[in-house]
């Protein structure tokens, strides 16, 4: 049996053309009143980061996060528009850091660790532009 690929490294995904990253970042995007809602209380409360995060890209046109494991004509699991999302400041819960996120589908929350407070500034200030 052939092992899990890494998910160290950004996988090459398929972006449209003349669009270009600004942002990558590797955490964890859920619906605070859907099935996520308790793991995260449970990462405030703790401060840490419990279970898997997925990899976050923000483009100069969308907001997209790739699936655990993409393969060809199955990249993302959530493609916004990026002129429909807009974050508010950063908030840090011991190793953790959340980023409320006003979307089309509601609010939404980012947590990413603490160790990436300059990529997680750098995401909330290109939503706000």
């Amino acid at each position: 049996m052939p092992p899990l690929p890494s998910h160290r490294r950004l996988p090459s995904v398929p972006l449209e053309s003349g669009e270009f990253t600004e942002v990558v970042l590797r955490g964890r995007l859920t619906d605070p009143d859907g099935p996520g809602r308790l793991m995260s209380r449970v990462e405030t409360f703790v401060g840490h980061r419990v279970g898997a995060s997925r990899w976050i890209l923000l483009t100069d046109r969308r907001l997209l996060v790739v699936a655990p494991f993409p393969r060809e004509g199955d990249w993302f699991d959530v493609v916004f528009d990026r002129r429909e999302v807009t974050a508010s400041r950063g908030i840090k819960h011991g190793d953790v850091i959340t980023v409320e996120l006003s979307t089309p589908h509601g609010r939404q929350v980012l947590r990413v660790p603490a160790r990436l407070r300059t990529e997680a500034g750098r995401f909330i200030r290109a939503l706000r532009r």
